[in-house]
């Protein structure tokens, strides 16, 4: 149901649900009217003058509260592209991160599988390098704790 509002001893019946179109394209008819009782008698000149009067500051007031509204929608869509623009960049930012993310995982995976199978490959390596040195120097492995499990390889 539309509000009433009362301006001086009018009684007026206001539709608020028109929103940025009524806004923009100003006041159709049908968005003031008057209550069934009003009187259809003419008015004394006096009073005719200062209803005059009050509606063209109503108008003035209206056409002032038009622009002020236009003014606060274009801030608001404004705003809004500025946020979407904004939410755009950190999504494209939060995608990037998970993709070095997704890499850095899958690198180190790499990594953990290098090295598991390089790592022993090293120990034997050394063990088999302290054999060939006590080997070269003619010392004997045994005395140097060395076991001689090399041949093998």
């Amino acid at each position: 149901m539309d509000p009433l509002y009362q301006a001086g001893s009018i009684l007026m019946k206001v539709n608020t649900l028109q929103g940025k179109k009524m806004v923009e394209s100003g006041l159709q008819s049908g968005d003031f009217s008057l209550p069934q009782p009003w009187p259809s008698c003419v008015l004394p000149p006096a009073h005719l003058e200062i209803l005059q009067q009050q509606v063209a500051g109503v108008q003035r007031e209206l056409e002032d509260f038009k622009k002020e509204a236009l003014r606060a929608i274009h801030d608001l869509e404004d705003a809004f592209g500025a946020m979407n623009g904004a939410l755009a960049q950190q999504e494209e930012q939060a995608a990037r991160v998970k993709q070095r993310l997704r890499e850095e995982e899958d690198r180190g995976i790499v990594r953990n599988k290098v090295l598991t199978f390089l790592l022993p490959r090293e120990k034997r390596l050394r063990e088999h390098c302290r054999r060939l040195e006590c080997l070269l120097l003619g010392r004997s492995c045994e005395a140097l704790g060395i076991p001689r499990k090399i041949q093998a390889d």
